[in-house]
């Protein structure tokens, strides 16, 4: 693997990867904005916008910033196209959704957070600014539970040591050793509960993905409004469909998917 010091790393590349990252972000982009965002120096963001302006990935706006175009959802749309285990996915997704009337997603870990890949909200109204592509604390959510749980000690040894647990609501669990204790009692009963940890108006439920070596690689989880569902009705209601369906994306994952930090 490369590193920014081998001969093998290409740094304008990677500048430029960094500057789309910070244009993902919401609010205005100058290229000011976009320099400290990156911390790369004025000139040369200014030069990697322009590029990305040639090359259709961003435009310039009234207001003397820039934006990015619809093209650029053609870079993680090849991520979902290159493997069929996305296509089946989506239609175990869809499925489910229709079911449930409630918000899904599958999530994978990335570094010490969880990424929507495929997400499909509900018709009521929350977090709307979530989406595929969001990243979350894994230690807050539901999906990053059950993928913390089943990864050995010495994976959440490494998780623990390099991630701030912050609380994000009056209900974030930010101790150690109780999250550890949960982690534990996830991998036993094999599904993930977590109330208002994140959102103080949302739960999750959460489950495993497995790739054909048994290896858990992949979350399937729901996002429950606290005022609709209490624990006891969301495994009463909710968990059944949605361990059917990741029974059904289980054993087709492919292996890649599995956390690294």
């Amino acid at each position: 693997m490369a590193t920014p010091d081998s001969e093998g790393f290409v740094r304008s590349f990677a500048r430029g990867l960094r500057v789309i990252e910070a244009m993902g972000r919401t609010g205005a982009h100058t290229v000011s904005s976009v320099a400290q965002d990156t911390e790369l120096p004025r000139t040369v963001a200014r030069r990697i916008l322009l590029t990305l302006c040639e090359l259709g990935y961003a435009c310039p706006t009234p207001d003397k910033g820039f934006r990015l175009t619809p093209k650029v959802l053609s870079l993680g749309l090849t991520y979902l196209t290159s493997q069929p285990f996305w296509g089946h996915a989506q239609r175990v997704l869809e499925t489910v959704c229709l079911q449930l009337r409630e918000s899904c997603a599958v999530a994978v870990m990335q570094g010490n957070e969880v990424v929507f890949v495929l997400r499909i909200p509900s018709a009521k109204v929350m977090s709307p600014h979530l989406g595929m592509g969001s990243r979350l604390p894994a230690y807050a959510t539901a999906p990053g539970r059950v993928l913390l749980a089943y990864q050995g000690a010495g994976y959440q040894d490494q998780y623990f040591s390099q991630t701030p647990l912050c609380p994000l609501t009056g209900q974030t669990q930010t101790d150690p050793a109780e999250l550890r204790h949960e982690l534990a009692r996830i991998a036993q009963q094999g599904h993930a509960w977590v109330e208002g940890e994140y959102d103080a108006h949302v739960s999750g439920l959460s489950l495993p993905i497995y790739d054909e070596r048994r290896k858990v690689v992949a979350a399937l989880g729901a996002s429950l409004l606290t005022s609709d569902f209490d624990r006891a009705r969301a495994e009463r209601e909710i968990l059944p469909p949605l361990r059917a369906a990741a029974e059904q994306l289980s054993g087709l994952a492919p292996s890649f998917l599995a956390p690294v930090l």
